[in-house]
């Protein structure tokens, strides 16, 4: 039994708006995400104090992406997604008001809250509106406007912050009003999650798909070098007496690769078995992280971080097109929770930890994390032996609706 096909014109029309919300939101978000570690240092906070901020934004997330993305599967994405940017856009421009460590803490919080819905309830959109044979350049795309996003948010927020940090608060709250604009006027109001219940659930069977688990399990590696890179990345270019614009810079040419990447990348996860490619981009990612640290000066973490991208572009549409290809449609936003979950709450623990790590030895952390990295890559081999990893030669659970 299958679910029934969105009109094609409205489901392009969705995919579109995905793409559109995704980079107006990476724009929004990463404007303030190099000047917050900054500011906090400035205004006399410990590296220990800068980790738990970090660690609220990522521990929100962690308590609402899978109740959202279980609620989304009843009764759509649409409003949702809409109301997370609401709130998001509120708790931004309150830093404004009152930017203290204190109400950092609270507002940063309620962001990442928010912002975890809204990746989590995204990510499922995808697969309400795109067939699963074409899923990874759908992914690519949006992994594409999000980096491109990264690419001017970094620089337009240094800007911006040189000049009111207030300032830099409020465009990045007016972008995220303009991303829920974007959904309500694009996405329907139900898909086919919502729309079309089949009886049987997968219920813990999410658990005993060896493919899922790996997929999860390489989430959650992510989730630790997102966290330790967003709570330590701008202090260690500091450490190398980087300027605020050499800052700026290195989050924006990390981003180029992805931005430019993705979409073959996607193009790959469509045609390639998507194992491997999951695989490379892990042990890629560890190896860069456990060589920045040693680095002397700004321009060489600038133009590792270019080579990062390159290296690790091909790994998020491989993972949320492989994913998706194994989960129901009915399952989707819960499926998506667990994996967006398990993100948010690695990136939470490692946000917590890196900055006391940080504390005792400047290398550390990235160290670590490294390690992790590797041990999750090597975790993979058991958990996929004998599993097809080819799109195309493993059909999908259930299909989709052509895009």
């Amino acid at each position: 039994m299958h679910p029934p096909q969105l009109d094609p014109r409205r489901a392009r029309l969705a995919l579109f708006g995905l793409v559109g919300a995704s980079f107006a939101d990476a724009l929004g978000a990463t404007m303030i995400l190099p000047v917050v570690p900054l500011f906090l240092r400035q205004d006399g906070a410990s590296y220990a104090e800068i980790g738990l901020v970090a660690a609220a934004f990522w521990g929100a997330g962690l308590l609402v992406g899978y109740p959202a993305g279980r609620l989304s599967d009843r009764l759509g994405r649409k409003h949702l997604i809409v109301g997370s940017q609401i709130v998001y856009a509120l708790a931004t421009a309150a830093f404004a008001l009152s930017p203290s460590p204190l109400w950092f803490l609270a507002l940063r919080a309620l962001q990442g809250g928010a912002a975890g819905c809204a990746n989590v309830l995204a990510m499922a959109a995808v697969a309400d509106v795109v067939a699963p044979e074409r899923r990874g350049r759908a992914y690519g795309s949006l992994t594409g406007a999000n980096m491109t996003g990264t690419i001017a948010g970094p620089l337009i927020g240094s800007t911006l912050f040189a000049v009111s940090v207030g300032l830099t608060f409020l465009v990045s709250a007016a972008v995220a009003m303009v991303v829920g604009v974007i959904i309500a006027a694009t996405l329907p109001r139900k898909g086919m999650a919502a729309a079309h219940q089949l009886g049987r659930r997968m219920g813990t069977a999410v658990w005993r798909n060896r493919a899922v688990l790996g997929i999860l399990l390489a989430s959650t590696a992510l989730g630790l070098l997102i966290g330790m890179y967003d709570t330590l990345w701008s202090l260690l270019m500091h450490a190398r007496h980087a300027s605020d614009f050499e800052i700026g810079l290195s989050f924006t040419l990390f981003a180029l690769p992805f931005a430019v990447g993705s979409w073959p990348a996607g193009w790959l996860a469509d045609r390639v078995d998507n194992r491997w490619l999951v695989f490379v981009s892990l042990v890629a990612a560890g190896g860069f992280a456990a060589t920045y640290p040693f680095l002397p000066s700004p321009p060489w973490l600038i133009g590792l971080g270019i080579f990062e991208g390159i290296f690790t572009v091909i790994g998020a549409p491989a993972r949320l097109a492989m994913l998706s290809r194994q989960v129901r449609p009915e399952e989707m936003g819960r499926v998506q929770g667990i994996y967006g979950s398990l993100q948010v709450g690695a990136s939470a623990a490692a946000s917590a930890l890196a900055g006391v790590l940080f504390g005792i030895a400047l290398p550390l952390p990235f160290v670590a994390t490294a390690a992790a990295m590797l041990a999750a890559a090597i975790g993979l081999g058991p958990l996929w032996r004998g599993i097809d990893g080819h799109p195309q030669r493993r059909p999908p659970l259930v299909e989709g609706p052509g895009a």
